[in-house]
């Protein structure tokens, strides 16, 4: 590749000669392996390739899914080190035995390891039967299938996944449990249980991680109904369009549809908006940009009611119009410092002249997946026609899609019909929206059950550590919200800075996400965070709601005596 380059610079000064206006550097050489990832996510424009996967639909998943096992491995933690507090007298017993204190670390984290191994077996059968199976389901490009001893690095990543698992989720209660003193533990002297700083920080990442989910899932919701009702700068959802070989066989098809009352209007154009076209270098005084050509029938803008903001559409049958106007975009005009372009020359090919008569609102010529590129439209050439338009209320275009694929089935027998709606780059928008939406709920939901569990968890160890206080509290007259206060008040402070953190996490990741599939998409909004962090509170409310109401209807007489 290296040496193909080489022998290409000598033609770099021949194009600089010749087109001063154009100037390279030099020129690129690319392997066609991996070519339309690369030319997707850098955004190179005057590509061909076919675009790669949404980044949010290859890596997202697995950036949730990571997000997941964090808190799994939090969970674990806090689980191992409460089970501990049971185990208190056997470490102490088996340290005066001689134990070393390496012996017990290597027993924590062996426990902890095959815990680990179970869930990645279950884990593996749940995703063979249920989560592979429904990813391809909702992306019906992707073809996900696991080939565990077929490819050596998948085997690796999972070994590696269970050790650095295994690793996170033991060392902590391994190295905390087994410094304690044989003396300390046997005499009933350790204070063990509820918080410390550690736990509470593991608790704080759960619910932020958790957020997050909820909020990309908010972000998708919010995102749909925004693009659902983007204004595309044309009729997007009245719009049906085929294909036709010439004038003869655009006239014929176009009588026999007409007979159709529901059909409001029926155009024949040679390019067409997300069909055909092409892109090519124009001139206006000393500027020279690239734009999107259409060659279109003239009564194209009116079926999709593309708005003339200055100047005229073409006149019928106009020949002068045919050989030497065209009709502008208000993002063209820009382009070229056009502040009044009616009547303003534009240069094709170098030597071709047109003049301004008319200029269009702005079109999403690319959808909502590029920005925009300018447009300019020609008059084209009568007997040209490659695709016909057939306008109607949106609410019956499924129908008359019907009644022209039977109707061209009768006329054209020996040709398949292929028709597409207008609406058609929406309806790939809408569900993409929808299958991220689902992903996110679904993982942020399996995150939230994990988080509620660290948080009974925590909240009952720190029942168990303050029955004492408790029982003296009721005894002296306290009131079940002074006691509710009292076990809540950590666990309000962590959730209230867990919310701030994994709303900006949400925003952030929602936003990388939608930034690497979309140009033009809206980010979530305030109200969605608010509902996303209400949605966290009232989870954490219902899971441990209970077993405070349980500790604060204890008989103080009972906690005190059995102290």
């Amino acid at each position: 590749m290296s040496s193909i380059q080489e022998q290409l610079k000598q033609y770099v000064s021949n194009n600089n000669t010749i087109r001063e206006d154009f100037i390279i550097k030099y020129f690129l050489v690319e392997p066609f392996v991996g070519m339309a990832v690369r030319d997707s996510y850098a955004d190179k424009n005057g590509t061909w390739t076919r675009d790669g996967s949404p980044l949010a639909a290859v890596i997202g998943i697995g950036l949730m899914g990571l997000f997941v096992l964090l808190i799994a491995i939090f969970n674990l933690t806090n689980t191992a080190i409460a089970i501990s507090s049971r185990r208190l007298k056997e470490i102490g017993i088996r340290k005066v035995m001689g134990s070393m204190r390496k012996d017990l670390i290597a027993q924590f984290i062996g426990e902890t390891t095959v815990i680990c191994f179970v869930a990645l077996l279950l884990g593996v059968v749940i995703a063979e039967a249920f989560l592979l199976p429904a990813f391809n389901k909702l992306w019906p490009d992707f073809n996900m299938v696991t080939d565990y001893f077929g490819r050596p690095n998948f085997m690796i990543f999972m070994v590696v996944t269970l050790i650095l698992t295994s690793l996170l989720a033991g060392s902590y209660p391994a190295f905390y449990i087994s410094k304690f003193e044989p003396a300390s533990i046997l005499k009933g002297t350790l204070k063990f249980g509820g918080t410390n700083l550690f736990t509470r920080v593991l608790l704080c990442l759960q619910f932020a991680i958790s957020l997050a989910g909820i909020v990309c899932s908010f972000a998708f919701t919010d995102n749909a109904t925004f693009q659902r009702n983007f204004d595309m700068g044309f009729d997007r959802k009245g719009v049906i369009f085929t294909s036709v070989n010439g004038r003869s066989e655009y006239e014929t098809y176009r009588n026999a549809l007409a007979e159709n009352p529901d059909i409001v209007s029926i155009t024949g154009t040679q390019t067409h908006l997300y069909a055909s076209g092409f892109n090519d270098p124009i001139k206006h005084e000393d500027k020279e940009i690239e734009v999107d050509i259409l060659d279109v029938s003239a009564d194209y803008l009116d079926v999709l009611d593309i708005d003339l903001k200055e100047g005229r559409n073409f006149e019928p049958e106009s020949a002068t119009d045919r050989k030497e106007s065209v009709i502008i975009t208000e993002g063209l005009a820009k382009q070229l410092n056009m502040t009044k372009p009616i009547g303003k020359e534009i240069i094709w090919l170098d030597t071709v002249k047109y003049f301004v008569v008319g200029v269009v609102a702005d079109i999403y010529n690319n959808g909502l997946w590029e920005k925009m590129d300018p447009v300019m439209f020609r008059y084209a050439d009568k007997n040209k026609v490659n695709h016909i338009l057939v306008k109607a209320d949106a609410a019956k275009l499924l129908a008359i899609n019907k009644f022209m694929e039977e109707k061209w089935k009768a006329i054209f027998p020996d040709k398949l019909y292929d028709s597409d709606l207008m609406d058609d780059e929406m309806i790939e928008a809408d569900t993409v929206n929808r299958n991220l939406v689902k992903m996110f709920t679904f993982l942020g939901i399996v995150a939230l059950l994990l988080s509620i569990t660290g948080l009974f968890t925590l909240v009952s160890l720190n029942i168990i550590k303050k029955m004492k206080e408790i029982g003296m509290r009721k005894v002296l007259g306290a009131s079940t919200w002074n006691i509710t206060a009292i076990i809540n008040r950590e666990f309000i402070i962590i959730l209230f800075l867990s919310s701030i953190l994994g709303a900006a996490l949400g925003w952030s990741l929602s936003s990388v996400f939608m930034e690497s599939i979309w140009d033009y998409y809206q980010n979530v909004s305030i109200t969605s965070m608010i509902i996303s962090a209400a949605i966290l509170f009232v989870a954490s409310v219902l899971s441990i709601g209970y077993k405070i109401y349980k500790t604060t209807r204890l008989n103080p007489s009972h906690v005190l005596r059995d102290e």
